[in-house]
């Protein structure tokens, strides 16, 4: 990584040959992390999380979670959408800032959009209007809920150390990661969530008026501490070298659905792949439809909701229905011919010449197929026998 100086801070402490803790003396594996020098100006702590889980840790087990043990004291304040999310919030942010017993916690993660940055992850930690303390430090090639989770794990570790504090409010813009830090479950991130987890257990055992709330905060409102949390994030830029960098088991995840995605593409302009007879659509930008693994793909996710239709559209498609085209491919003794004339009655025909039987619409998108099969119901179909079987 770059830089010629070393973050050497007494939270955390990051070396080649070493390990570094994160709280009840429970050793993770790291590799150093270096900075740019003029980046350290504040408390900037680089901490690097490999992949490590514990599927029998004992913070997991039904009866003694957090969740179980301690839900009354777990509270998560949601967004409503019809809520206007700005006056609320600042209501209750005066309201916190005027209990002296309440400790506020600001956190945000940052993905930059360049491979050639490390994801950084950031906490602030306030009480009333004065800044306590606040971090920032590179999470490694990890996802945004990841780095959010990280940057709530260290928030609520630091705010569990304040004096006075009955409240521990925690104002994030990623609820899922909020979840995740107090379910010790194995998850990407674990050792993050298992550490919330410990912390927040010794923390609740002093004092049964102790609790602690998440709060919603959307990101693009760039509101009072989280604003501040976040422009703080954001700041730190450090770049990937040539040491070894440790990756979430998400991002592991995620590349290799992106290359299973892109050898999918590939093999898809293979007529032989995907059928010589393949009906090619295009999507709303003029690029030809692909396939995809989210919500089913383009085509499950536009007529599944009905069989009867996701049948009637894959014969469309693929040009396997009953028509002339397919009888003449798998000689079939029936006629080839279409009835408005043309010697050949394939799907192609159909859709965009066919004058005989249907009203043409000239289908370049998966909206226009589905238009076209409403309007003609019995396009691609099979004919009912008079006898009523089949």
């Amino acid at each position: 990584m770059l830089g010629e100086c070393w973050i050497d801070t007494p939270a955390f402490k990051a070396s080649s040959s070493h390990q570094y803790t994160i709280d009840h003396n429970r050793p993770v594996q790291s590799d150093l992390a270096f900075v740019p020098h003029n980046l350290i100006t504040e408390t900037e702590e680089v901490l690097s999380e490999s992949l490590s889980f514990e599927p029998f840790a004992p913070e997991a087990r039904p009866s003694d979670r957090l969740l179980d043990r301690y839900a009354d004291c777990l509270h998560f304040d949601e967004c409503d959408p019809t809520q206007d999310r700005r006056p609320y919030l600042d209501e209750l942010i005066a309201r916190a800032r005027a209990d002296p017993l309440t400790v506020l916690a600001a956190t945000d993660g940052s993905v930059p959009q360049s491979n050639q940055y490390q994801a950084a992850s950031a906490a602030i930690i306030y009480k009333g209007h004065r800044e306590l303390e606040r971090t920032r430090y590179v999470s490694g090639r990890v996802t945004a809920p990841d780095a959010e989770l990280n940057a709530i794990s260290c928030a609520v570790r630091l705010a569990v150390k304040q004096a006075n504090c009955q409240h521990i409010m925690v104002f994030t813009d990623s609820m899922g990661s909020a979840h995740r830090a107090v379910d010790p479950g194995v998850h990407s991130g674990q050792a993050f969530s298992l550490s919330v987890c410990r912390v927040l257990q010794e923390w609740f055992e002093v004092d049964d008026l102790r609790c602690i709330t998440f709060v919603y905060v959307p990101s693009a409102l760039r509101w009072d501490i989280h604003g501040e949390a976040h422009k703080y994030v954001t700041e730190l830029k450090v770049r990937v070298g040539r040491c070894k960098t440790d990756n979430s088991i998400d991002v592991l995840r995620s590349r290799a659905a992106h290359s299973v995605l892109d050898s999918w593409n590939s093999t898809f302009q293979d007529p032989t792949y995907r059928g010589s007879e393949f009906l090619e659509l295009q999507q709303p930008d003029g690029r030809l439809l692909q396939p995809l693994y989210l919500n089913g793909g383009p085509w499950l996710s536009t007529f599944g909701h009905s069989i009867t239709e996701f049948a009637h559209m894959c014969r469309c498609i693929t040009g396997h229905a009953p028509i002339g085209a397919y009888y003449r491919r798998f000689k079939i003794n029936k006629p080839h011919g279409c009835t408005c004339g043309a010697a050949l009655q394939s799907h192609q025909h159909i859709l965009f010449r066919c004058h005989d039987r249907y009203s043409v619409h000239y289908p370049r998108f998966l909206g226009d197929i589905a238009s076209f099969m409403k309007y003609n119901p019995t396009a691609f179909g099979f004919n009912r026998d008079p006898s009523g079987v089949g």
